[in-house]
This record gives C-alpha cells, structure tokens and sequence, in this order.
C-alpha cells in the first residue's frame, strides 16, 4: 500500500500539489507554519501561464480582485522605456492568493497542519521496529484516511483541518468522522521519510513534496554563498497623483548594485519589491530607509511615486541570501520532491515564480500519481525550464551590474521589441485557458 505524499509547505506550490492529488482521491495532509494568511516576499506578480495555472486548479485571481498590468517600464535615472506585455497579467498579493489556494486545497480534501514548523526531516533506509513510547502523553495514532503516519499529542486536534478529518476521541481517530477511504495504490518503493515539527510530532511518509519555499529545512539546505541576493518588500497606498503615474504598469527602476519593481495589486495598493546584492545594500547604508533615500536620489520617477506614499506594514518584509539561478539537482534522494523555489528560484524580475510555483505543485503530483520518481521528475522540470532559467540568469545579471544598466535601459527605450521579447522568452508555456474562464485580458 502506498501512503499519500506528505507537503511540507501550503504556498503556491504545496496548493496546487495538494489540489491535484485530492482530486485525484487522495487525502494529503499539508503542513504549514504559518497559522494564518501572511505576506511574502516577492510573487505579486501573475503572467498569463500563472493566471492560467491558478484557473485549472480552481482559483481564478480576476475574482479576488486582482489588478491588470498591462505595461512594462524599465527606468534608469531619468531615461524611461515602455512596450506593453505581449500577455495579460495580473497584482495580487500574496496574502490574498495563498489564502484562495489554501482555502480551495481544504475545501476539494486536503488536510491542514497550521502553526506547525518542521525542524527536522530525514530519510530512513531500514527503519527501526517501532518502540512503545515513553511519553505517556504521545499516542501512536495512524491516519488511515490519509494513508500518513502520525505521531501527536493524543488531546491536540488537527489545526486548519474540517472536522470531517480531525475528530479526536481519547487519541483515537473518529471511524465517523473518516470520509476519504484508503483505496490502495500500488506498493512503494522501500524508504521511510520522517518530518518532526517543533512540538514533536512525528509525520512518517514514503514521499515528501518540499514547498518550503525561499525557507530552506537545516537538513535539506540549498547552496547559498555570500553573492546570494537580498530581497526586500512593502506595500504601499500610493498619494493619487503618484498611482496614476504607475497607473496599470510594473515599473523596474535599476540601481548601483540592484533593481526595485513597484506594481499595483487589489484594493488600489502598490507593491515595491527590491532585489540588491548584499554588498550593495551595506553601501547603501544597510537599511530599508537609507536603501529607498538612495533609490530616489538615483531617480527622480522613483522618488515621485514614492512622494506621499503611506507604508502598509509596520516593517519591510526581508530575506538575504536568495540563490537566484538556482536548480536542484535530478538526482534528488529517493521519494523527495522539491517545487516551487525548492526546485528553482528564478530571479524576480522575470515575474514568473508563481507560474513555476504552481507548475512545480501540479506536476509533482501528476508525476506521483502515475508512479515515476523524484528523479525522473526533476529531470522532467528541469527541462522545462532550461531556456527561460538561463536567459533569465543573464537578464538579472545585467540588470544587477551599474556598469551596462543605462546601455541596457538605452536600447530598450530605442527598441522596445526588446521588453516584449525578455517578458515572452522568460515565461513557462502557458497552458490552454480552462472553459469558461477570462485570461485576464
């Protein structure tokens, strides 16, 4: 018998993994740090393979009300180059978006663990023969339902679980509350994957689906070096005058040392995300303040959409050392499954992680149910995403080195075919709009 996936991680990625096996019949269990909806950074931005995506799950982003983008500007200094996107796009925030997956993941079958951090999780090849516990307060209790080994506090309910999955009797799983009936698949290979969360519970599973994103687990780390980029992001409610001048565009505005990409999102808000290279950002001053007083000394455009603006968040949501470029390698340890920015971390100025997120989630799965393994998996994504990975790369690069930042701004504003090709070339094939649904247009 072959035991559901468990999904470490409930963002885009673990969504749409868990999406597409519960509608397969199956019965993952996510499990989620977070306890409730929060901002990331970066994802706001949704092209038209990521609209697309979000729609075959169930999702439709036009509906949470999310803004159009339908330009694209690239600024340095004082020079300005538009073409419009050569596809529909949308803002939304990621807060808004992953509280939509989440809520839709639940709602066709997956089970929730909230506020529940995993901090350890390895692989046995030979697992021991279990052992009865010595915590008296520990109850081994199998999740048939699920097909998931757990181990938990016997009173703890499931957090974020529907009650249908979660109901608890003296540590026992409630026959009557069980709807998902455990059809067998075929055998698994051999090989056990053990997730511990900071309270101690135990989650036993032959495959793993990592969707931790731009987090990594201390025991599965990415490469990261000291040239590792630092991410930074804030909403704003921009003053009227500066919202018009954005208007229904992402504007790039390049920088010594890195670039800031400020679009609109839902409820009439604007989003500035910021990409800078550690050692920029300690000449900059070190800080988020001293970081955007630099920005606007460098550009009068970016001062002036800024000029009035209220911040949104108490404090400037931060990451360092973010591994852009980043692909995990096809030979992955047996019955792991990395996605979202665990595969690959594309740098942000394409706009295209949450179409490789949503990607990610839904083939795993796919590649789940019809029985290949991690390897072929990652093998399978990574020649998916060769072509726009590297041009990407090259983009991010340039647009990062103060040297060829106004050669690269120049002969966009002479030739704009050059925004719509980078923005065509850097996206995923868009798959075919599911009946009935808009693109976005």
């Amino acid at each position: 018998m072959r035991r559901d996936p468990l999904i470490i991680g409930a963002g885009p990625a673990g969504t749409a993994a868990a999406i597409t096996l519960a509608r397969a019949g199956c019965c993952p269990i996510m499990i989620e740090r977070a306890s409730g909806p929060t901002d990331k950074v970066c994802g706001d931005f949704l092209s038209i393979d990521a609209i697309r995506r979000a729609q075959a799950l169930g999702v439709d982003p036009a509906s949470l009300g999310a803004a159009p983008i339908r330009y694209v500007r690239l600024i340095h200094r004082e020079r300005v180059a538009q073409a419009a996107l050569p596809f529909p796009a949308m803002g939304l925030s990621r807060r808004g978006f992953d509280a939509a997956l989440l809520r839709h993941a639940q709602s066709v079958g997956a089970i929730l663990r909230g506020g529940q951090t995993v901090r350890q999780l390895a692989r046995e090849v030979a697992p021991p023969a279990a052992a009865p516990s010595a915590n008296a307060a520990l109850a081994r209790v199998p999740l048939a339902t699920s097909r998931l080994a757990t181990t938990f506090p016997a009173t703890a309910p499931v957090a974020g679980a529907p009650e249908a999955f979660a109901v608890l009797r003296a540590g026992r799983l409630d026959p009557a509350a069980a709807t998902c009936q455990a059809n067998a698949p075929p055998a698994a290979a051999p090989g056990q994957w053990t997730a511990r969360t900071a309270d101690q519970t135990a989650f036993s599973a032959d495959t793993v689906f990592l969707a931790t994103g731009k987090h990594d687990l201390r025991d599965l780390p990415r490469p990261r070096t000291d040239r590792g980029a630092v991410g930074m992001k804030m909403y704003f409610a921009l003053a009227p005058d500066a919202a018009r001048m954005l208007g229904d565009a992402i504007e790039l505005t390049l920088f010594p040392g890195g670039y800031a990409g400020m679009q609109p999102v839902e409820n009439g808000q604007a989003v500035l995300c910021i990409a800078i290279q550690r050692q920029a950002l300690l000449r900059h001053g070190g800080t988020w303040a001293t970081l955007l007083v630099r920005i606007q000394q460098h550009s009068r455009r970016f001062s002036a959409l800024l000029a009035g603006a209220r911040a949104l968040l108490a404090r400037p949501l931060a990451i360092a050392g973010v591994p852009y470029g980043y692909r995990s390698d096809a030979l992955a340890a047996p019955g792991l499954f990395r996605l979202g920015d665990q595969a690959a971390v594309i740098p942000s100025l394409t706009g295209d992680g949450m179409a490789i997120a949503l990607h990610s989630g839904a083939s795993a799965a796919e590649a789940w149910l019809a029985g290949a393994d991690s390897t072929a998996y990652h093998r399978a994504l990574a020649r998916t995403l060769r072509r726009q990975m590297r041009l990407a790369g090259l983009l991010h690069h340039a647009c990062m080195t103060g040297s060829v930042q106004a050669a690269i701004t120049q002969a966009a504003a002479l030739f704009p075919a050059l925004l719509h090709q980078a923005a065509n070339r850097t996206r995923l094939a868009s798959p075919q709009a599911p009946s009935g649904q808009p693109t976005g247009a």
